[in-house]
């Protein structure tokens, strides 16, 4: 079989492969059912919006809501975006099946109410500024997935500088916010130790008000002002299980992650099933069982797509 897609791997994370089950905290604004991607959009989770072109607050409740759309990266930041259904008093539905997504899994997206208003989603996090319920969630300001904590799994070192007088981490995990990240002062260099959730991050450090990417990392890339940002990935391995075929001399795992290399991840049989865990990107992944020469997609998995030629694949969402 020829390769059918290429994709750009993002993170990494374990996943069950009965469906689309995922071990990441549930995002209470969409969630999976079958082969479907579900938007829910509730009025009394949202205490603010932002006026477009405007700076005043807006409390829902002087607002009569009567049309809610989505606008995101998977719909090209659409100005009208994709209507949502109203389910009750509170609630708005979407349900988009899973092949109108691309291969990356892109979930920033907005909300746009009565053609007008223009929130992001909702946020767990509280601002440091407040002592409430605050939420802090409004046009122009993104989620921040980064989290600080000096155990932190991921550390961020800048190299020398002694005599700076601060140095801050920014990047695609705080929305490039410049003041927020202060980064330690520590033997040799500039530390911040942090969690972040499985991802392909952009990041660069400002030095005294001056940005540079991080010399000691190669993984880097132009962007649009003619610098580098320095990419960081943050991985974690996915396991696949295929049932049966106890006679099976060789099964083979192919998918757009490995170039559907036909020899490449070889499976190992072990209680009754074959198993192999592999580095997986985050975002929309298509895959087969190879065994003994014959193909086939995943029967634990009930989401498939077809591909450009007709073929059968079996999908994989990891976030």
């Amino acid at each position: 079989m020829r390769k059918f897609w290429k994709y750009r791997i993002l993170v990494f994370l374990f996943l069950p492969l009965a469906g689309l089950m995922e071990i990441s905290a549930q995002n209470p604004a969409y969630h999976f059912e079958g082969d479907d991607v579900v938007f829910i959009f509730d009025i009394r989770d949202y205490q603010y919006a932002l006026q477009e072109g405007k700076s005043e607050y807006l409390d829902f409740s002087d607002l009569d809501i009567y049309d809610v759309a989505i606008s995101g990266s998977f719909n090209d930041w659409s100005d009208r975006g994709w209507r949502m259904k109203k389910k009750n008093k509170y609630v708005f539905e979407l349900r988009k099946h899973v092949s109108d997504f691309s291969d990356v899994l892109d979930w920033d997206f907005k909300y746009i109410i009565n053609g007008k208003h223009i929130i992001n989603q909702a946020l767990s996090f509280k601002d440091h500024l407040f002592d409430n319920d605050f939420i802090k969630e409004v046009f122009g300001i993104e989620e921040t997935l980064i989290k600080i904590h000096k155990d932190g799994a991921v550390r961020f070192f800048l190299d020398g500088h002694p005599q700076a007088q601060n140095v801050i981490l920014t990047g695609s995990f705080n929305n490039w916010n410049e003041k927020d990240l202060l980064m330690e002062k520590v033997s040799g260099g500039w530390e911040l130790r942090c969690d972040l959730p499985p991802g392909r991050y952009e990041y660069k450090f400002i030095i005294d008000g001056q940005w540079t990417h991080d010399l000691n990392n190669p993984d880097k890339k132009r962007n649009e002002y003619a610098t580098f940002n320095s990419i960081l990935d943050i991985t974690i391995p996915i396991t696949f299980e295929l049932g049966g075929f106890e006679s099976a001399k060789e099964v083979i795992l192919a998918g757009s992650f490995n170039d559907w290399d036909e020899h490449k991840t070889t499976m190992q049989h072990s209680d009754g099933k074959w198993q192999v865990a592999v580095p997986l990107s985050g975002g929309k992944h298509y895959y087969k069982f190879i065994v003994d020469g014959r193909w086939y997609v995943d029967p634990a998995n009930p989401v498939w797509e077809k591909d450009n030629r007709g073929n059968v694949n079996s999908v994989l969402f990891v976030r």
